[in-house]
């Protein structure tokens, strides 16, 4: 079995069972910048992002922010918590204004039953993320910051199918676990290699459009 990722986690399963388990979710509207769910809090349902982008992360004692991941309409989160320790392990947010289903974890056991590949499938996601923090883990301690920058980059672009991210160099550097000088460095050799153009608050990834 191939890992899975949050939006083709379905495709192995019967075809009713992501219209099941829709059908039993409530949807929920967010606006922009407003929370989800934190650190800590039970783990009791699956998210589905019918519109809009979430993002997770977490803050310090200190303040300082840490971004693990951004997702867009088409998929599902919640798996970690709720398969794992029973308890979110991030912060969520919404980016923009977000429409999600919340799930209840009966109704996924309900569609369990009916479709025993359901749990197939949830093996697959989380085997995914475990594969993509094994890799991140892997760049911090391998590859230079340049390198590990232009990885970030191109992740992002495919989380939110696009060449242009409308993002920070603050918010770079929360995602990389740096400082927004040392990001602010690297952006600048990248452009001056031609991969990239930066304007406030956007890198257009030149390298994806060739």
């Amino acid at each position: 079995m191939k890992n899975l990722t949050s939006d083709r986690w379905l495709d192995q399963c019967l075809p009713q069972t992501q219209a099941a388990l829709l059908a039993q979710g409530r949807s929920r509207r967010y606006g922009k910048g407003e929370g989800i769910h934190q650190i800590g809090d039970p783990a009791t349902e699956l998210f589905f992002i019918r519109s809009g982008a979430v993002r997770f992360g977490a803050v310090n004692k200190e303040g300082k922010a840490l971004i693990v991941r951004d997702l867009t309409a088409g998929h599902w989160f919640g798996f970690i918590g709720c398969y794992g320790s029973g308890i979110r392990p991030n912060d969520a947010s919404a980016l923009t204004d977000t429409v999600l289903v919340h799930v209840p974890l009966s109704a996924v056991e309900v569609a369990g039953k009916a479709d025993p590949l359901l749990w197939r499938a949830v093996s697959g996601v989380l085997a995914g993320y475990v594969g993509h923090f094994y890799k991140t883990y892997e760049n911090a301690v391998f590859l230079p910051l340049e390198q590990r920058l232009r990885v970030a980059l191109a992740q992002l672009c495919k989380w939110q199918a696009t060449t242009t991210l409308s993002i920070s160099q603050s918010e770079l550097a929360a995602l990389l676990g740096v400082t927004k000088e040392a990001v602010g460095v690297n952006l600048n050799l990248l452009k001056a290699d031609g991969q990239v153009d930066l304007g406030y608050r956007s890198v257009r990834c030149l390298w994806l459009e060739t």
